[in-house]
């Protein structure tokens, strides 16, 4: 029999930065009292039989057959299947032929495991996945809710990185400074397999996959372990049940609870999602007023007070999150307190300190918070805010804020205070700054954009093919070019302007997306928006 052994393979939870992602269990069972609360997880590399699946909280799942299982009650995230058989021949029982499963699975969010979940949930190889998912056009429902056998893109992902992870021997990911996931580079191997997939009018996901196993046994020998013949696979049930029995319930939750903090840390917290309720969560509100802000917070305090329920039981507000510094990242300079329409999903901020060191901080509770907690000591720095690939989108001044500038909600409001042009916001914008002084020579000093010199061209470059002197406006003839182009313009909200989103197609538009979001003439026509707009 052909034998390999790898340590665990687990991951670390996940939120796509940005990916958004939903952790609203599937209900499968809609026909008893227990339809609100049990949830049906399925687990698949091929379909995976016998594994022990396991929430956070150390709640075991019982398998229902043909890989799946199901939660009495509702699971905590992230979830973890280990070990059992990969189903090859789709039988439903271990038999011969079928694959011990020697690699743990994991998810944060939905109702399957795979591959792609697991990759989605570990922070070192959830970029690379983001950047085959977009690729692929996947969405983030398609990563955490679909298996192999629902989508060619899901089973071209799964397949090339497990020969990666079983040809590179990798055992464990949670590993963030392992060379060979900071080498995990599959884009190019995942195109090609899929290629093959759509071409193959006759593709069987069921035959790939066993003539991927094939190939890795001619390739490795001791890459998989197959169930040889009766003898064996009895053998192999007895295994599986012996590992079954010594499994450690509570070394699984307390790894798995280790893991979730760890990812929490960089990526922010899973127990709150932007849908739902808690899109509304105080955007813009002094954080202070709940959360105890002072410029350093003792966390041991922090740990205590959270400890604390009121009497019904409900955690309180501030025990709940106490940090030292918060903030709501918008879309809008002057967007109103608590509208969540115009908060800015998986933005985060981080301090650039004087010395150069960086404090970063985590996405919090709501739609477009996040916070930090760090030391004492913090003098002069620099904010800075990313997107959800660590871009940064948008700085304040250099060195302009100190430490009573924490509670960045108090003078970032709609009309901005203390100096503060406004909300704290994913884009980078400018304030035309007139020198009082003729001869100065005032680096910072920024001029406006200009309508004739900045914008026009780049309409002209990349609209005038088709919007010409007709349709939905016009930008050839100057009778026209600024007043055609002005009604799809929103100074309040840039990037909300009918000129960039169907420019970057995030609105439907019959031309395609013509400006990439990350472009330079993108970012241009944004700050001549959010200058407003000037027929300059």
């Amino acid at each position: 029999m052909k034998k390999v052994y790898f340590t665990a393979l687990t991951i670390a939870s996940m939120i796509l930065s940005g990916c958004a992602s939903d952790s609203s269990s599937s209900t499968r069972d809609d026909s008893n009292d227990n339809a609100a609360t049990s949830t049906t997880i399925t687990v698949e590399r091929g379909p995976i039989l016998k594994a022990t699946v396991v929430d956070t909280n150390g709640q075991r799942a019982e398998e229902s057959g043909a890989g799946e299982y199901t939660f009495a009650s509702l699971p905590v995230y992230p979830i973890i299947a280990v070990g059992g058989v990969i189903d090859i021949d789709r039988d439903g029982v271990v038999s011969i032929g079928d694959v011990v499963n020697d690699l743990n699975f994991t998810t944060t969010a939905g109702s399957v495991i795979t591959i792609a979940t697991t990759l989605a949930s570990n922070p070192a190889t959830k970029a690379e996945l983001e950047r085959i998912a977009s690729d692929l056009n996947l969405s983030v429902a398609d990563i955490i809710g679909k298996t192999p056998s629902d989508s060619k893109e899901i089973e071209a992902i799964s397949n090339i990185a497990y020969r990666y992870i079983k040809d590179n021997n990798i055992t464990d990911l949670t590993d963030s400074t392992d060379q060979k996931l900071i080498e995990l580079n599959i884009t190019r191997e995942v195109h090609a397999e899929y290629q093959v997939y759509i071409e193959d009018e006759t593709h069987d996901f069921q035959e790939n996959e066993k003539v991927l196993m094939d190939s890795l046994v001619v390739n490795n020998p001791s890459s998989v372990d197959y169930l040889d013949n009766d003898a064996e696979v009895s053998s192999e049930l007895e295994d599986i049940a012996r590992e079954e029995e010594s499994i450690d319930l509570n070394d699984i939750k307390n790894h798995l609870t280790t893991l979730k903090h760890e990812y929490e840390v960089e990526y922010g917290d899973l127990d709150y999602e932007d849908d739902g309720d808690d899109i509304f969560h105080s955007q813009g509100v002094s954080c202070a007023s709940c959360h105890g802000i002072a410029g350093a917070t003792n966390l041991a305090v922090a740990k205590s007070e959270e400890d604390n329920d009121d009497e019904d039981g409900e955690e309180n507000e501030d025990g709940e999150n106490i940090f030292t510094s918060g903030a709501t990242i918008f879309t809008s300079l002057n967007a109103v307190n608590s509208d969540a329409s115009k908060a800015a999903s998986n933005y985060s901020l981080r301090l650039v300190l004087e010395s150069g060191a960086v404090t970063s901080y985590r996405i919090g509770r709501g739609t477009g918070n996040v916070n930090a907690t760090f030391n004492a000591g913090i003098t002069k720095y620099t904010t800075e805010v990313l997107d959800a690939r660590g871009s940064v989108v948008n700085r304040s001044n250099l060195n302009s804020h100190d430490s009573s500038r924490f509670d960045c909600n108090r003078c970032h409001t709609s009309e901005g205070v203390d100096g503060a042009p406004g909300r704290v916001v994913s884009f980078s914008y400018t304030t035309p700054v007139v020198p009082t002084d003729t001869n100065s020579t005032d680096t910072n000093t920024t001029v406006a954009k200009s309508f004739v010199n900045d914008i026009l061209p780049i309409l002209n470059t990349n609209c005038k093919s088709c919007h010409g002197s007709s349709g939905n406006f016009s930008i050839t003839t100057s009778a026209t070019e600024y007043v055609g182009v002005t009604p799809f313009v929103n100074t309040a909200d840039a990037q909300a302007s009918k000129l960039l989103e169907k420019a970057s197609g995030t609105v439907f538009h019959g031309g395609n997306r013509v400006l990439s979001t990350t472009s330079t003439e993108y970012i241009t026509i944004r700050e001549w928006i959010s200058e407003g707009a000037l027929d300059n």
